[in-house]
């Protein structure tokens, strides 16, 4: 799977792509791990990794969740990934609000 050069996008569009299916795509696991080197390469933010690690865990819970065809665990985590998907785009929202406020 191959995903966008801004990294910040590219972890949006894999959250994008495995909450309109049922399961995780094919390669989201690996995608989302190639972001997370790429942010630590980029000494990104701490919370930004942090946040994109958060997101690989529940990616793998949801798939275990499936794998077990537990539907409680997969309704959770699919939750966890929609606040994951918030928390995401407010990290980087934030950020331009406060340089938008002091300008």
């Amino acid at each position: 799977m191959a995903y966008a050069s801004d990294l910040h996008i590219a972890v949006y569009q894999v959250l994008d792509q495995v909450m309109t299916s049922q399961v995780p795509p094919p390669g989201a696991t690996a995608t989302i791990h190639s972001i997370i080197d790429d942010l630590l390469a980029a000494s990104a933010p701490e919370d930004m990794v942090r946040r994109a690690e958060e997101i690989a865990l529940e990616l793998h819970l949801l798939s275990m969740a499936i794998s077990k065809r537990d539907g409680e665990s997969a309704s959770s985590a699919r939750r966890n990934l929609q606040s994951l998907a918030g928390q995401w785009l407010d990290c980087q929202i934030r950020p331009k609000r406060s340089l938008l406020v002091s300008a």
